[in-house]
């Protein structure tokens, strides 16, 4: 296979950053069809996009032979259902976050995973995707970092209804208030980095949330979230090794990053990223890491199962939320 024709399920904010990131690869991928079930959604695909191949129902994109992938960027509570479906049909997928929304729909992916292990499946953990957090990343691997014994990441963002209209739309359905507890995708970039989560505790007020991770080498991780905070957006990640300390932080509407390895003023700077969204290239990034792990049969940088253990940890941080506590991570 020289090259990916995608089917894109869904024609909003997210599957228009995705959509871009396929069309800035041509010679790898290429978006031959799109799942809209509106009709101005029909339109945008067939008109804007020039998608030849328009379906208004996932089962009908099913028979398309043509197709090699799916890219789900659906409202969340139909995430699961559509990856069984695409693993099932035979094709790889990738799917937006939140991965799937219960214990139930854990199971139900995982067993699709264990019956399709040579199909591609990742999940759109974006953080994954920023070469600021890639390079951190790669420190904490390297061996010079020594062990990681603290981490933490905010995720405080007062969004603007007019970025992300689904606020207005399906987000308004009860199907779509998950009970995840805190940010997954800080969870997701502190399990990135520091591997396995053995237990969580958590408390909340009506305007802030606060996780506490203990992770199975040793580490532990906080998280804070609030969607009250006056400000830019901003998803900072701080790390502390026995033998230097990395600290991530938005600056003018970039991500930068220093790693420092002694008490001296002496950083060495980490990749910068640009502000999430508004043409960033980080969906140029993870679309092609994507298309990449189908064309040379690689891992993607956020497998599926990742994906699937970050919303694991998260229902056991609202779990402890809930009844108090400190609650064991279950992995169904």
């Amino acid at each position: 296979m020289d090259r990916v024709n995608v089917c894109l399920a869904g024609t909003g904010w997210t599957a228009s950053n995705h959509f871009a990131g396929y069309s800035a690869i041509p010679q790898k991928a290429c978006v031959a069809a799109v799942v809209a079930h509106s009709d101005a959604s029909a339109a945008r695909a067939a008109e804007v996009w020039k998608v030849k191949r328009v379906y208004r129902s996932f089962e009908e994109a099913l028979k398309d032979d043509g197709i090699q992938a799916f890219d789900i960027c659906t409202p969340h509570y139909h995430h699961a259902e559509m990856v069984v479906a695409a693993l099932g049909s035979g094709r790889h997928v990738m799917v937006e976050t939140p991965a799937c929304t219960s214990a139930e729909e854990c199971r139900a992916l995982r067993i699709a995973l264990f019956e399709h292990p040579g199909l591609k499946a990742a999940t759109g953990h974006i953080c994954r995707s920023w070469p600021t957090y890639g390079r951190a990343k790669q420190i904490v691997e390297s061996g010079s970092f020594g062990k990681v014994f603290y981490l933490s990441s905010d995720y405080a963002h007062r969004s603007d209804p007019d970025e992300y209209p689904s606020a207005r739309t399906w987000g308004r359905n009860p199907r779509a208030r998950v009970g995840m507890g805190i940010s997954y995708h800080s969870v997701d970039l502190l399990r990135w980095m520091a591997g396995e989560v053995e237990e969580v505790s958590g408390e909340l007020t009506d305007r802030a949330r606060i996780a506490v991770l203990r992770f199975r080498e040793g580490a532990l991780g906080h998280v804070f979230q609030s969607g009250s905070v006056v400000g830019p957006y901003s998803l900072p990640l701080h790390v502390y090794g026995e033998s230097g300390t990395i600290n991530c932080f938005w600056e003018e509407q970039t991500l930068k990053g220093r790693l420092h390895t002694s008490s001296d003023w002496n950083p060495e700077a980490l990749p910068v990223t640009p502000l999430h969204g508004r043409g960033s290239p980080e969906w140029i990034y993870e679309m092609t890491d994507f298309i990449d792990s189908i064309l040379q049969d690689g891992q993607p940088v956020c497998p599926l199962l990742e994906g699937i253990k970050t919303v694991e940890t998260c229902m056991s941080i609202e779990e402890a939320m809930r009844f108090g506590g400190r609650v064991r991570v279950r992995y169904s």
